[in-house]
């Protein structure tokens, strides 16, 4: 990045015609919030709380239950509506943090490919918006295994479930295989261990991101 001197800048525009001040001056704006954008680090997903054990490290906890959720693609889940809803909003979290957060960059970048991909096989399994952010996504599934298991009939917004309160439940209820999602959540799950196994996560500090 350009060095930029707030003091040059100031001194510029007092040589600078009345008329050209104001210009001038939304223009240091504009570079100095640029320089604080690029220092700022990126928002993390919100941890979605509700979809796991209480008092556990997320990050793990979620590979480890999303293997286990999506093992045999996905067999244990048929005909569970609740399970459902909660496997795949966990799936979005650790998809959209390993692919967004730089403390995991250290995982091999196939990991989070291989995850997008089992994210998006889920969501074309239920019927969901392709596009829809990986945030509301895990809202809205904790949501309605909430309210499943409370006995009540779960919302289901167009906006992320365009086909309509009852076929989107059929589709929980009997989501079919999850290959990708298989393939991927399993080798998350062994690339975090692997990485615990050889000594964290800045193999030349030894010492772990998080």
């Amino acid at each position: 990045m350009t060095t930029f001197s707030l003091s040059g800048a100031f001194a510029r525009m007092r040589q600078t015609k009345p008329a050209s001040l104001a210009a001038a001056l939304a223009t240091s704006v504009l570079l100095l919030s640029g320089c604080a954008e690029l220092r700022a680090p990126r928002p993390s997903q919100p941890l979605p709380t509700a979809l796991l054990p209480p008092n556990v490290e997320p990050l793990r906890a979620a590979a480890r239950m999303a293997a286990a959720d999506f093992a045999d693609q996905g067999s244990r889940l048929q005909g569970r509506p609740a399970e459902t809803a909660r496997a795949v909003g966990r799936l979005e979290w650790l998809t959209a943090t390993l692919s967004t957060d730089p403390r995991y960059s250290a995982l091999p970048e196939g990991v989070a490919m291989s995850l997008r991909a089992g994210a998006a096989e889920a969501r074309a399994n239920l019927g969901m918006v392709a596009d829809t952010p990986p945030a509301q996504a895990t809202a809205v599934l904790t949501e309605i295994a909430r309210a499943i298991d409370a006995g009540a009939t779960p919302s289901f917004p167009a906006s992320v479930f365009p086909a309509g309160p009852e076929r989107s439940l059929q589709r929980l209820q009997a989501p079919g295989p999850f290959p990708q999602a298989g393939i991927a959540t399993g080798q998350a799950a062994e690339a975090i261990a692997a990485a615990d196994r050889q000594g964290g996560w800045k193999p030349t500090t030894g010492q772990s991101s998080f």
